[in-house]
């Protein structure tokens, strides 16, 4: 009998593991809603508060469109910061929502085995990240001159540990505690708008200072560098026992020595800031739109 030869689409169906199914159908469903909503918001019209702010102009070839004529750059990204800024704390709720109530329902298994004990509950909201740092990672291109290096390496390490997290089906505690890293952006976003719509000396921009930096330095350096390297550590272990392939141990690695390096730096910077703000106000400046010294620190962060 003659075999059937398989199509090159069966081969490609057949290479992708069935249990790959739930979690990448939720990332395209995410993904899909992520730039509905980011679109939604990026391509309303410029706003006279906007043009007024950022003194654009009227671009001589399109009449619809507003452009910077100190620069020469389109109006684009000025739009494109409060839909970013929406969708990134979007994420932030539903995700720190989904790792606190998971830790909160099933932590002490979690915790008896921080490398292999998996929550399919868990699991979703990984998938929904991944979606988001798609997102992330392609505005960070399209947008790399506004946001630089640090954060495109933010992104793409978020993208990266997530997808061996939830695709491999492995290290879920650890990516519990990674996902409420995400908490202290909910306060960095507000800070933005409270700066963007003229409230930065408001009670409520206070507050809001008092609270974003002590909590980023809480969740992202005390408790997440303490565990990123016992994550590092049983990671080591599974290694040497050749339960995990080198590339996996090495990219995890890397990720980890970056976030942990990142969130190093921009605490520091958060606190020299707030610290100036609070005790050096006579000699704060205020740049051109308004903003405090804090807010150029770290203001871009997811």
């Amino acid at each position: 009998s003659v075999k059937a030869s398989v199509s090159f689409e069966e081969q490609l169906m057949q290479s992708v593991p069935k249990e790959w199914a739930g979690p990448l159908a939720v990332v395209i469903v995410s993904f899909l809603f992520f730039s509905f909503l980011w679109f939604g918001i990026a391509k309303r019209r410029t706003s006279e508060r906007i043009v007024r702010k950022n003194q654009l102009s009227t671009a001589p070839k399109n009449s619809h469109m507003k452009y910077d004529p100190l620069h020469g750059v389109s109006h684009r990204s000025v739009k494109a910061e409060l839909a970013t800024r929406i969708v990134s704390s979007t994420h932030a709720a539903v995700c720190c929502f989904g790792a606190l109530s998971t830790l909160l329902a099933e932590g002490p298994e979690l915790w008896d085995d921080t490398l292999w004990r998996t929550s399919s509950r868990m699991r979703f909201y990984f998938a929904v990240s991944i979606a988001y740092f798609i997102g992330d990672v392609l505005i960070c291109v399209v947008l790399f001159q506004d946001y630089g290096i640090e954060f495109f390496i933010h992104a793409l390490c978020g993208l990266f540990g997530l997808s061996v997290i939830c695709l491999g089906d492995m290290f879920h505690f650890f990516g519990c505690v990674g996902l409420l890293w995400e908490i202290s952006t909910i306060f960095l976003n507000n800070r933005w708008f409270l700066l963007e719509y003229g409230m930065k000396k408001s009670a409520l921009m206070t507050v809001n200072n008092l609270i974003l930096v002590p909590t980023f330095t809480a969740v992202r350096v005390c408790v997440g560098c303490p565990l990123s390297f016992r994550f590092w550590s049983q990671l080591s272990d599974a290694r040497a026992d050749g339960v995990v392939s080198p590339w996996i141990y090495l990219g995890v690695t890397a990720m980890l020595i970056c976030l942990n390096g990142l969130n190093v730096f921009w605490s520091f910077k958060l606190w020299e800031k707030l610290v100036k703000l609070l005790f050096d106000t006579n000699k704060r400046k205020t740049d051109d739109n308004g903003s405090t010294p804090i807010a150029d620190s770290q203001g871009k962060e997811e």
